[in-house]
């Protein structure tokens, strides 16, 4: 799993890092507020407290070697956007930035974000999921705790094969709702037509099961 840094440790930031930490990641903790480390330091690796409005001190943290930087700063855009233009200079490969609108998003894209995120309810979870599950997942929509339905490339090892011989039902009761094709969805896919590169299925599945598979 990808080690992250999270920045900020309000309500979506809380629920992302111990989420995802729960789920078996690294992830560091960072906010300005002592109370807000304190209280998430026994749920993740490390818990920081540091001034993110100065550079030098977010150059000092450590986060250098993190594969992912999530900017939850709620309550001071100036500070997400030094966090996100320092996180893109010390080499972080990929950042995502909560945003209140599309401006602010815009800029932070300027800056330096990879993904903007805009607050929804039990964003925090469904980011921690995503991460989890690295680029296979390409979206995901909890039905329950253990099943979801998902977005995702189709694996080399199928390419060339149709549904009806991978059997994909009966050997892992996943149920493909339909596939995506240069920008479009086509609905219950015909099961002879073999799946080539580039495509995307929507899959309903068991959710580790599709984390084994979709790799």
């Amino acid at each position: 799993m990808k080690e992250i840094a999270v920045f900020g440790l309000g309500t979506l930031g809380k629920s992302l890092a111990i989420s995802y930490s729960n789920m078996g990641g690294k992830v560091i903790a960072i906010d300005k507020s002592q109370e807000k480390v304190d209280e998430i330091s026994d749920y993740v690796t490390f818990a920081i407290r540091a001034d993110l409005t100065e550079e030098n001190v977010i150059k000092g943290l450590g986060v250098s070697n993190v594969d992912v930087a999530i900017v939850t700063i709620g309550e001071n855009f100036e500070a997400s956007i030094i966090v996100t233009a320092v996180c893109k200079e010390i080499g972080i490969p990929y950042i995502i930035a909560k945003a209140s609108d599309k401006l602010q998003g815009n800029i932070l894209t300027k800056v330096g974000a990879d993904e903007i995120v805009y607050p929804e309810s039990e964003t925090g979870i469904r980011m921690a999921k995503n991460l989890a599950h690295g680029e296979k997942f390409m979206d995901i929509a909890e039905i329950s705790d253990t099943f979801s339905i998902i977005e995702a490339k189709v694996p080399e090892s199928w390419v060339g094969k149709n549904l009806m011989e991978l059997s994909l039902r009966k050997k892992y009761k996943f149920n493909i709702i339909a596939i995506k094709k240069e920008g479009k969805y086509k609905i219950n896919p015909d099961v002879n037509i073999p799946f080539k590169h580039g495509m995307h299925l929507v899959v309903l599945g068991e959710t580790e099961k599709m984390a084994k598979v979709f790799k």
